[in-house]
């Protein structure tokens, strides 16, 4: 619901900062080791929410685009696979590897952030 505050996105974000900047802080050992992880697994959750529709409709849309063909995210992502084994080198090939590096790119958003600042 739109109009509930606060969102569950707030939410996550209110436990996240608490855990960083204020529990992990106080603990020591494993338990400031577990904090540390609870927080950057709600940072994970945190980049779902708010990237994660967009980039899954992106997606789709240019798979079907480069597959020439409509279907559900699961559809297209099977004949992807089909294609992928097939082996077949047609011109679509690196059109195709491109859309899977920016693919990886898009969850490592999500995921890691970091990996692609070090890269």
């Amino acid at each position: 619901m739109a109009t509930d505050r606060p969102s569950a996105l707030e939410l996550i974000e209110a436990v996240q900062e608490f855990l960083q900047e204020r529990a992990v802080g106080k603990l020591t050992g494993h338990a400031a080791f577990e904090a540390r992880i609870a927080a950057n697994l709600l940072a994970i959750a945190r980049r779902e929410l708010e990237q994660g529709p967009k980039l899954a409709e992106d997606e789709a849309a240019e798979l079907a685009q480069l597959l020439g063909m409509k279907g559900t995210p699961d559809e297209l992502e099977a004949a992807l696979v089909a294609l992928i084994r097939e082996g077949d080198p047609d011109s679509k090939w690196n059109d195709l590897l491109a859309h899977l590096h920016r693919r990886a790119e898009g969850r490592l958003r999500i995921s890691n952030p970091k990996y692609l600042e070090e890269s």
